[in-house]
């Protein structure tokens, strides 16, 4: 039997994998408020967090998991929606009316909505299966109205390999920006406080919306479909469940939404 091309994996380790389907989803940059509203091409790890939290019915501590996904859509359509736009009214009741309170106007809205998502989504919290097969809340993804289901909620032992691939997924920009030649550079909603909602963490990720192969022992070339080099110390770790690309199995890149890794604190 031929040696495979990962020989060398010494370890395994157990994470959760929850594999989701939508119809539509969009995620919203928070600083654009006027015009057409794009979407980040994939979901921003506050939005993990966020979904986390509504299937366990409370938000863990930011520091209590790890996560890594898969993120792929056939498409993007903008779609026309509208707004209420709600602020205080500061008029004085008149005689025999009730005192007005708000004000609220309609704004058309233009929107770039992603069409039947699909998300696999990894955790290192595998003691989560029950949460994840009986959620407190609806499942969503993205918007309040862009419900979505699970189709499969598993354990899997992952791997250390030498070598894998990075598929339709985020990567830290630190140190994978200058190694990797695809991927769109982006600064992302980290994590969104659930106390003080206005007290936001950003960070900067390369969104991957290909597939990235790390190389294998002695491999190299110019196409940008190679990542250049692995960083020194760096532990690929794959789903051997997946589909076999290229003598390589999806690799997982771990994030997490407080810890390790570059942070801005901005306004929201």
């Amino acid at each position: 039997m031929a040696t495979p091309a990962w020989a060398g994996w010494i370890e395994a380790v157990r994470a959760l994998k929850i594999e989701l389907e939508g119809v539509t989803t969009s995620f919203r940059y928070p600083h654009i408020l006027i015009g057409r509203q794009p979407s980040y091409p994939l979901p921003p790890p506050a939005t993990i967090y966020g979904h986390i939290a509504s299937t366990l019915g409370e938000y863990p501590a930011p520091d209590s998991f790890r996560f890594a996904y898969s993120f792929t859509h056939l498409g993007s359509v903008d779609d026309y929606e509208h707004t209420w736009l709600i602020e205080r009214d500061g008029r004085k009741a008149k005689q025999g009316q009730p005192e007005p309170n708000i004000l609220a106007g309609l704004s058309p809205t233009v929107r770039e909505v992603l069409f039947q998502p699909r998300l696999t989504l990894y955790l290192d919290r595998p003691d989560w299966y029950d949460a994840f097969r009986t959620p407190v809340f609806p499942v969503l993804l993205g918007r309040s109205q862009d419900l979505a289901a699970y189709t499969r909620v598993e354990i899997v032992d992952l791997e250390e390999r030498s070598a894998g691939y990075f598929d339709h997924t985020l990567l830290s920009f630190d140190p994978w920006r200058p190694r990797v030649g695809l991927g769109q550079g982006l600064l992302m909603p980290r994590l969104i406080d659930p106390v003080d909602r206005q007290r936001v963490t950003w960070a900067r990720y390369v969104a991957l919306n290909n597939r990235a192969f790390l190389p294998l022992p002695g491999e190299s070339g110019r196409e940008p479909q190679l990542i250049r080099a692995v960083p020194q110390g760096y532990r690929v770790w794959v789903d051997p469940t997946t589909r076999e690309r290229r003598g390589r199995q999806r690799a997982l890149e771990w994030l997490t939404v407080r810890g390790e890794g570059e942070a801005l604190d901005l306004p929201a």
